[in-house]
């Protein structure tokens, strides 16, 4: 169920990404700013949310419920994630995972990671990062293959 909803989760930013990409273009400049901004909440979220639910698929399998219960709630106090806050949560599960999930990932798959969360934390600061769509977009894309990696490293596979 978990790695289901990984996959809803995947499909509704694709969705969000493509909605506002049809508009972008065609809008005013401080409007585009406001259609990045929104994706990269987007984006940072599904990371959020993804991590989480791939560590309590994992919990699920190899626990019982009060264990899974314990990581989606230990796990979900997690927010605004990047590669290093990953890497402390999954240390704590097994010290080799992180240096897998380095191997199955390039560069700029995490700089990817990194980026969205630079840039939510910049938006919830009310500051104004300047990054146009498609680089967010591109984000997005690198970061969902960084989650299908992060995957089959916790789950195998």
């Amino acid at each position: 169920m978990p790695l289901q909803r990984i996959t809803i989760e995947e499909k509704h930013l694709d969705r969000i990404s493509a909605d506002l990409k049809n508009a972008v273009f065609a809008a005013e400049l401080p409007l585009q700013h406001v259609f990045s901004n929104h994706l990269v909440l987007q984006g940072a979220g599904y990371i959020e949310t993804a991590v989480k639910h791939v560590l309590s698929e994992y919990a699920r399998i190899h626990g019982d419920p009060r264990i899974r219960w314990f990581v989606e709630r230990s796990v979900g106090h997690n927010n605004s994630l990047n590669c290093s806050k990953i890497q402390t949560v999954v240390d704590q599960f097994d010290t080799d995972w992180w240096s897998k999930v380095k191997e199955a990932t390039s560069e700029e798959e995490r700089e990817a990671v990194d980026s969205l969360k630079t840039l939510r934390d910049q938006i919830a600061h009310g500051k104004n990062n300047g990054t146009n769509f498609t680089t967010v977009a591109d984000y997005c894309k690198k970061a969902k293959s960084f989650i299908r990696a992060f995957s089959r490293v916790v789950l195998g596979g």
